[in-house]
């Protein structure tokens, strides 16, 4: 059978992702981390063969060709959201093969609707003429009071602290945070920041660049948050992998990060410690991942939220005092202060069941259809910048916040808003646009 090098490069550089994956939780994270639930039960071989092979199975029909923002976000759910979930609940599990398998094959459902989704023919959205230089004008004006806010809150200060030491900041962080404030930190450090980075890029303007990412320092200066410094490299693989109008994403973003954690795990064998292993794959990839499995045992033995927490607060009865994540942080953590933050799928099944996961994921696929639709007409790089992080926010926060909070919907309307040029040579919208709405 003949297969293309391009498929080929993705589908090892996916087996040697899992094999580093494994050799990571295996010898690094687990027996440091054993005390947060991050155990090793010795799994049978033949159940991570099979595991194996489901976190393989898409990446045998993936396209790795992006020409959407919504093909870039599959891969980036893919690599950081599915297979973690493949991999990491068969080590925490005491019968790993067993009704959780189901969940697995599910998400696997989910992941073929969203691909589905990025191949649906485009619909024409109706552009509001409105003058550039005055939305330009807005985006600046709310830029600046969400740092107004932040300011007003927290005082202005420029004081990096190591990873090690974030947890003293988060502390003081979480006593001046107010829910504005939060607002403001969030749409910040997911968009605001990130669009004026990639925006200097694309004019080679030093400026931008820099306010972007002074604006990262200090968010990351007042809040601790990783997420916050890890960020700028995200976005940063992100665009390097665009290169040539995203003709290799898949590609070269596989390679990517396999090469971050990979090389993660050697430096840190060789300097004794797991710092950074512990950066690129505890909270990222292996937390969410076990979490999965945590959510799944805990909402299949007891009452669905039907999310009574949030939109249907008051319409449905909820059974519990506390959200979702703080029930299951106390659960199995013991702490009433844990925030078990978990992907849109198994926060999807704590609401809904499978019926949940399959529902988020066809809202989710509507949502980016019509970001794709919108994009259409837009500059490819900073449509796919705008949607980087509030995407990734999908794999360890509930969709609902990824929306509402975590800045989808604020990126959706920049990017609706600011109408940058089409890129060049790009003729797939008016190929496939239908009717207008």
């Amino acid at each position: 059978m003949y297969i293309r090098v391009g498929k080929f490069s993705v589908l090892v550089g996916i087996i040697l992702y899992i094999v580093s994956l494994y050799i990571a939780y295996i010898y690094l994270i687990s027996p440091s981390y054993s005390y947060y639930r991050l155990v090793n039960l010795h799994p049978p071989l033949w159940v991570c063969v099979v595991s194996s092979l489901l976190a393989l199975l898409p990446a045998t029909w993936s396209d790795y060709r992006t020409k959407r923002p919504s093909q870039v976000i599959y891969w980036i759910l893919y690599i950081f959201a599915y297979i973690p979930v493949m991999l990491i609940p068969d080590f925490v599990r005491e019968t790993p093969f067993d009704a959780f398998f189901i969940f697995k094959l599910v998400f696997l459902l989910c992941l073929v609707i969203l691909y589905i989704g990025g191949k649906l023919p485009l619909i024409q959205i109706r552009e509001w003429n409105v003058s550039q230089n005055l939305v330009q004008v807005g985006i600046a004006f709310f830029t600046m009071l969400l740092y107004a806010i932040m300011i007003q809150t927290f005082g202005f200060r420029i004081d990096v602290v190591s990873f090690k030491e974030v947890y003293d900041v988060r502390e003081i962080y979480r006593g001046e945070a107010s829910r504005l404030s939060g607002y403001a930190v969030v749409w910040l450090s997911k968009i605001m920041d990130l669009f004026l980075v990639t925006l200097g890029v694309l004019k080679g303007n030093i400026v931008l660049i820099g306010a972007g990412i002074v604006g990262q320092v200090y968010v990351y200066s007042v809040t601790g948050h990783k997420s916050v410094a890890l960020s700028l490299c995200l976005l940063a693989v992100v665009l390097f992998c665009l290169r040539h109008q995203g003709a290799k994403f898949g590609i070269r973003f596989v390679w990517m990060i396999l090469f971050l954690v990979v090389f993660s795990m050697v430096f840190d064998m060789l300097s004794g410690n797991i710092t950074l292993t512990e950066i690129f794959t505890r909270r990222m990839l292996f937390l969410p991942g076990a979490l999965s499995s945590f959510f799944f045992d805990f909402f299949s033995t007891h009452p669905k939220t039907h999310l009574g927490h949030s939109i249907f607060r008051g319409l449905v009865d909820y059974p519990y005092d506390e959200n979702p994540s703080y029930v299951i942080g106390f659960t199995y953590f013991g702490s009433e202060q844990m925030s078990a933050n978990v992907n849109m799928w198994a926060d999807g099944y704590s609401a809904f069941g499978y019926i949940g996961m399959i529902l988020f994921t066809i809202l989710l696929t509507v949502i980016l259809w019509i970001y794709d639709s919108i994009s259409a007409n837009r500059n490819f790089i900073i449509s796919v910048a705008l949607m980087v992080m509030p995407a990734w926010s999908l794999v360890d926060s509930s969709f609902i916040i990824a929306l509402m909070t975590n800045g989808i919907f604020i990126a959706i309307g920049l990017n609706y808003l600011f109408q940058t040029e089409q890129r060049r040579g790009s003729f797939e919208y008016q190929k496939n646009h239908l009717d207008p709405i």
